[in-house]
């Protein structure tokens, strides 16, 4: 995909040049790695989940979580434990899957159904992106029925987004960019009926998302090309009350509170709290659990999955 040439050749464009140089010299001078070297997660257990990009709660049941792969898939999805546990594969009938990068979950008519973003652009050239709104098959169900199909373009252009959520109290959803720092968050109100075939609509942009911590040494000396990413937002999540973000990235999660009459522009803004995820490499996908007491995240490359236990939320 061409990963770090495009990164690097972003940084050449603002003038990043003699931040990168230094971190590549201070990392020659560290003898010794931190990350990906803590044993192994368990992977999820269906082998069939090789790329696991996209992770969310279930409103139809607290059993399960729903995943999918990332590009390159059909359109479909795996029920996953929250010990990784194989709940099966259910088909995304009249959905097509180019670059699957994250699923939300809402209600939709008072009733569970999840949101799926086809919102993958490595390459910054797709002129509308999709979101997939299906009912939530639940613990049995076999078939995730689509709802209604949303065709969206940015008011800036193309973007590459791997973050999707949706605002349990007024229903906005919520699309991550990825590839710029800092990040920028962009807003869809939730339609209040399927929208027209064809139809393509205009996100509204609403902010950065600030003080993601920017790739350090150890990271340069840990992975020369994800260590330059580390800081890149792979996934974004909203707690069940509405009331706390976690953005996760391919180091860390982090996670950022507001109050109920407050933007999210207005919360992103704040310094958020760190959550220390398991040192796996490519972690592409987190989501609360039901309850929101903990957060699960997973890797990419089936490096790891797990379900931790969150901190209290910081005043």
């Amino acid at each position: 995909m061409g990963v770090l040439n495009r990164t690097l050749h972003n940084w050449r464009q603002q003038g990043r040049k003699r931040r990168r140089a230094s971190l590549l010299l201070a990392a020659l001078l560290i003898p010794a790695c931190t990350y990906l070297r803590a044993a192994p997660e368990p992977a999820v257990a269906n082998a069939q989940l090789t790329e696991l990009s996209g992770l969310t709660r279930s409103l139809a049941t607290d059993d399960w979580l729903w995943g999918h792969n990332d590009s390159g898939d059909t359109a479909r999805l795996f029920r996953v434990g929250l010990d990784g546990s194989d709940g099966g594969i259910v088909p995304v009938p009249d959905a097509v899957a180019i670059d699957w990068e994250d699923i939300a979950t809402l209600r939709w008519r008072g009733q569970p159904a999840l949101l799926i973003g086809d919102i993958g652009d490595n390459s910054g050239k797709r002129a509308a992106i999709t979101l997939y709104a299906v009912r939530d098959p639940g613990a049995t169900g076999t078939l995730a029925p689509l709802l209604w199909q949303l065709n969206l373009r940015y008011p800036d252009g193309p973007r590459d987004a791997e973050g999707l959520a949706v605002d349990p109290l007024n229903g906005d959803i919520l699309i991550l960019s990825k590839r710029e720092r800092p990040a920028v968050i962009y807003r869809v109100p939730m339609p209040d009926k399927p929208p027209a075939p064809g139809a393509i609509f205009t996100a509204e942009k609403l902010g950065p998302v600030l003080h993601l911590p920017v790739p350090t040494a150890v990271d340069l000396a840990d992975d020369p090309v994800y260590g330059l990413l580390r800081d890149w937002p792979t996934a974004l999540d909203i707690a069940p009350d509405g009331l706390s973000a976690i953005v996760t990235t391919y180091k860390d999660a982090h996670r950022y509170r507001r109050t109920a009459d407050e933007s999210w522009a207005a919360a992103f803004a704040r310094v958020p709290q760190r959550i220390k995820l398991p040192q796996w490499k490519q972690t592409e996908a987190g989501a609360f659990t039901a309850d929101g007491q903990r957060f699960c995240a997973g890797s990419e490359q089936r490096a790891g999955f797990a379900c931790l236990t969150l901190p209290p939320l910081m005043p």
